[in-house]
């Protein structure tokens, strides 16, 4: 008989085990902005209403629906810069500072300095039949990446999951039906979630977004998979709006979160209509000084011109470009945060599954 995730003793938001990239006052930061981002865990009854209709409303109405919105935001141009988080993170970087020179496990291995880590979702049946040449755009620049596909929105081909993994790629789930309604009640989770389980276990996948990036950490603890990404660090645009703030993977339950740290291609594309990559650029640049990860998300359901495929080229050139990049797949980023996690620095060494790959700075070595 399949296992019953069991939401209705789930733990609240305020409840659920944390464990951030630093400890000392950014962590405590850290810790305030998940609170803060778990505030936005619920749709308003506008969206709930929308995400009703959604599948009646034609793509175009949607997309000017969603432009007419944005315009009445309060977000300045560099909106994707998290300016409330940095001068918060700033205040509590020169308080530990000093305190003293408390070692800790750089936040990635081998001698990077960030990491990079290019994702998929496909939404439609057009961004399947894209999938092959993305991947082969990406092979022949060296990258490798991660493909969330949605189970039962369109007919999936079992045989392109296992050529991208012999390719070298990650296959990934992607909610379940893409219509909005996977958090709209407890309930529904629960019989999605042994649906999503079961998909994984099939697909051989161990990572999770949710569409539209809503998410209900506390709800996802039932999910049987190693890692979630359906966090961001910042963007008022989503439907669910905030972010954890951090640019960091973290521990959240028996999950490792992954947040997006790069503005979505939608987000850029249709959303705000820019022919640049400028915020990319920007945003890679800010990462690279706080030691982050870099993730972008791709949908190849939106490059639908050369213009956007030339941009797209564009930002994984500017990702490789960067000196001291860990380019990796997310499972491979979760496994290193698990390592990491379950390791401690004793006198001048590292004890735990860390020690191979990792080393032991300051606060004052890395910033």
């Amino acid at each position: 008989m399949e296992k019953q995730p069991q939401l209705k003793t789930s733990p609240s938001p305020q409840h659920l085990e944390l464990r951030f990239a630093f400890a000392g006052r950014i962590g405590d930061v850290l810790r305030e902005c998940f609170y803060e981002d778990a505030s936005h865990w619920r749709l308003s009854t506008s969206f709930r209403i929308y995400y009703l209709l959604r599948r009646w409303i034609p793509l175009v109405l949607r997309q000017r629906m969603q432009q007419s919105r944005n315009r009445t935001l309060p977000v300045g141009d560099d909106w994707y810069r998290q300016h409330s988080f940095l001068g918060r993170w700033a205040t509590a970087l020169e308080e530990d500072v000093q305190c003293g020179p408390a070692p800790l496990i750089h936040p990635w291995p081998d001698g990077s300095s960030h990491s990079a880590i290019v994702t998929h979702d496909i939404e439609t049946r057009e961004g399947v039949a894209r999938v092959d040449r993305l991947a082969s755009l990406e092979e022949n620049l060296g990258i490798r990446s991660a493909w969330y596909f949605v189970p039962a929105r369109y007919k999936l081909d079992r045989g392109l999951l296992d050529d991208l993994r012999a390719r070298g790629h990650e296959v990934g789930v992607h909610g379940y039906s893409h219509d909005g309604q996977l958090f709209s009640s407890k309930r529904r989770f629960r019989q999605r979630a042994i649906k999503i389980n079961a998909i994984g276990r099939d697909w051989q996948a161990v990572g999770f977004r949710a569409p539209m990036m809503h998410r209900e950490l506390s709800w996802m603890q039932a999910l049987e998979f190693d890692y979630d990404t359906s966090c961001f660090d910042i963007d008022p645009f989503q439907a669910m709006p905030g972010g954890v703030g951090g640019v960091w993977p973290f521990m959240v339950g028996r999950l490792v979160e992954l947040p997006c740290t790069l503005p979505q291609d939608h987000t850029l594309f249709v959303t705000l209509q820019q022919q640049s990559t400028d915020v990319w650029r920007d945003k890679l640049g800010l990462i690279r000084q706080l030691h982050g990860m870099a993730m972008c998300i791709i949908h190849p359901d939106y490059l639908s011109t050369a213009k956007r495929w030339e941009l797209y080229r564009e930002l994984l050139e500017l990702m490789l470009s960067a000196d001291g990049a860990w380019h990796c797949l997310p499972h491979q980023a979760a496994t290193w945060w698990r390592q990491r996690d379950q390791s401690q620095i004793v006198g001048t060494i590292i004890e735990g599954p860390a020690q191979p790959r990792g080393r032991i700075v300051s606060l004052t070595d890395m910033f």
